[in-house]
């Protein structure tokens, strides 16, 4: 190393006072400076290029688009005739845009077939209810099916009926009134409910049937096992209906139809359509009722409502 040292302070030239050490300084400074040149040339090079692409190929500005919010419920309905010369179910359904101000209202009847107007009498029913829609009081819903009853009664003679599901629901608060056989089931959790009962011959001998007269097989043979006990029409008519409110959880499905459905269908096949959105839960009832091809196919609709939870209400309280 002393001897290298020693080089570098050598004069360049002799008697000169130009080191050695001083020239290789000076040479790699002016290295330096021309590798550093030749970078920065390139690097304008480049950004020239990308100006010229971009001027001839400009990139369109992306916006970011906000999903649409998740309504607190979803609704859809499917009716059909099926193999009856007419179609005597009729439904409605309350505005669903409104339903943060004031509850939502679903209704579903099935007029009796083997009686006189029961398509009519079905729509009357229906008007009726959705026409008195908002009520004031859900404790004044009882007396008014009542008295829809019994209007039913005088002016059709007492000759013609029809069964009635209705549906409130107010934020998460669900309150339903249930006339004859036409049903209201709950999907929560991979559950499949009935919320209401059945007001048919076959559940009073059934009744029987724990009080130890009859068998449960005779109960289901009897020729009367499907009659409605009770139906709008009836001059005094027993209304099945919720005493205080059933609380929905996020993820709860309801359905509402006519026999036309739940008699054609098994519970299975109900419960898969129901893990569907509304409306696929729909399309897919409807599938399978027209593959059945039952003999005789009864009118069949249905109105499908999904609850996704107070959450997405505003505030976001219950």
């Amino acid at each position: 190393m002393d001897k290298f040292l020693e080089w570098l302070d050598q004069p360049l030239f002799e008697q000169g006072s130009l080191k050695i050490g001083v020239v290789l300084v000076f040479m790699l400074i002016i290295a330096s400076v021309l590798v550093l040149t030749i970078i920065v040339y390139k690097i304008g090079i480049k950004r020239k290029h990308m100006r010229e692409v971009i001027e001839k190929h400009p990139i369109e500005e992306s916006t970011t688009i906000r999903p649409a919010d998740i309504p607190v419920l979803e609704a859809a309905n499917m009716q059909g005739q099926g193999e009856r010369h007419e179609q005597q179910d009729a439904f409605g359904l309350s505005l669903l845009d409104v339903y943060e101000q004031q509850e939502i209202l679903a209704v579903l009847c099935d007029g009796m077939g083997g009686m006189f107007e029961g398509g009519r009498i079905a729509q009357i029913v229906s008007a009726r209810l959705l026409g008195a829609y908002p009520w004031p009081d859900d404790e004044a819903v009882l007396p008014f099916i009542e008295e829809i009853s019994a209007d039913i009664y005088r002016n059709f003679f007492g000759h013609g009926g029809s069964t009635l599901v209705a549906i409130t629901i107010r934020k998460n608060s669900l309150r339903f009134w249930s006339v004859g056989d036409s049903d209201l089931f709950l999907l929560r959790e991979a559950h499949l409910y009935a919320l209401n009962q059945r007001q048919e011959y076959k559940n009073e001998l059934l009744m029987h049937v724990l009080e130890g007269m009859g068998s449960v097989e005779a109960a289901y043979q009897d020729p009367q096992a499907g009659a409605l006990l009770e139906y709008i029409g009836k001059e005094e008519v027993r209304c099945d209906y919720l005493r205080s409110p059933f609380f929905l959880l996020p993820g709860d499905t309801l359905l509402l139809c006519s026999d036309g459905v739940s008699d054609t269908l098994t519970r299975k096949q109900i419960q898969e359509a129901m893990y569907l959105s509304p409306q696929a839960c729909c399309e897919k009832l409807e599938e399978e009722i027209l593959r059945a091809d039952r003999e005789n196919q009864d009118n069949y609709t249905a109105i499908v409502l999904r609850y996704h939870g107070s959450h997405c209400e505003k505030g976001g309280s219950k």
